[in-house]
């Protein structure tokens, strides 16, 4: 495993990173918690020190099975997590970015997760009816309480970014990026580094479209919702699948997985912290911890990039 400082934080963490989205249970078809501890100690057994989840994977049950998976190891390892959107009952998703809204979150979190600390808190997401400057400053209590270690923000624009700059000390931004989705590196990726902030990429597999394991037809279980994503659907699937295919030959060819090229690519680009990965089982934890082993020559990475360029 190869590590690269979070930002400002000081943090040394594992470039290649388990995001626990799926393991929420809801959102991305059948997993089990057994599958999904094992996923857990598999990547630290690699060598992954950066677990990544929020309050409404599941309702909370993502955060309660790292909790479990991370009994006796805590100390060890990097946990974020995040606030604003709390599905405050079955299918009610309300969002609550006020400072009393974002304390009662993350003491949930704290219980959830069995810990003293949490490592990085994120905003999840921006909204309307709360100044961005408002919500980063209301987790400075939180840190001053050594309830948070660290504040960080998901899914903001590089404007919300540098508004947020001026009320605290943002240490990391949590992004969409992966070879099918490249507009970061535009304005948010430039402005990370040059504000030494942290990036933690999500989706770097786009998904698991870039596994190369979806075929044309595909149907996904009910609730999960790649179902309903236009990405899966129509002529955009189809160009998406060939693109996936001819990627899957690349990385064969070059002795590696299709997960493996991607989010070695991922990590190729400048700014870039780690790759927060998904992963259902401990082989798919295992194959994507291995991805950080990787020293892909520029050319294959480029062609790479040609063939995803859609």
């Amino acid at each position: 495993m190869r590590y690269r400082t979070l930002g400002s934080t000081g943090f040394e963490v594992s470039v290649v990173a388990v995001g626990t989205w799926a393991m929420g249970g809801k959102d991305y078809g059948r997993v089990y918690d057994g599958d999904s501890i094992k996923a857990v100690h598999r990547a630290i057994d690699l060598g992954v020190n950066l677990f990544d989840t929020a309050p409404i994977y599941g309702a909370g049950h993502a955060e309660e099975v790292l909790g479990r998976a991370l009994d006796g190891v805590r100390k060890d390892v990097f946990v974020a997590t995040k606030c604003g959107p709390d599905e405050v009952r079955p299918g009610l998703l309300r969002v609550d970015l006020s400072r009393e809204g974002i304390a009662a979150q993350c003491d949930a979190s704290l219980k959830r997760l069995r810990t003293d600390w949490i490592d990085l808190l994120q905003v999840h997401w921006s909204d309307p009816a709360y100044p961005v400057e408002d919500a980063v400053a209301s987790m400075i209590p939180l840190v001053e309480a050594g309830k948070v270690r660290a504040i960080g923000v998901c899914n903001f624009s590089a404007a919300e970014l540098s508004r947020s700059l001026e009320a605290a000390p943002v240490a990391a931004l949590q992004p969409p990026f992966n070879l099918f989705r490249r507009d970061v590196e535009q304005d948010l990726l430039p402005l990370c580094h040059e504000k030494g902030i942290g990036v933690l990429a999500y989706e770097p597999l786009a998904r698991g479209m870039l596994t190369g394991k979806f075929q044309d037809g595909i149907r996904f279980d009910p609730g999960d919702i790649r179902g309903t994503d236009p990405s899966f659907k129509g002529e955009r699937l189809r160009v998406r699948i060939e693109a996936s295919s001819r990627l899957a030959i690349l990385a064969r060819r070059e002795g590696m997985t299709p997960a493996q090229l991607a989010i070695a690519w991922v990590l190729s680009r400048p700014g870039v912290t780690t790759a927060l990965c998904g992963a259902k089982t401990a082989t798919q934890a295992a194959e994507n911890a291995r991805a950080a082993e990787l020293d892909v020559p520029k050319n294959v990475l480029e062609r790479a990039e040609a063939i995803c360029a859609l």
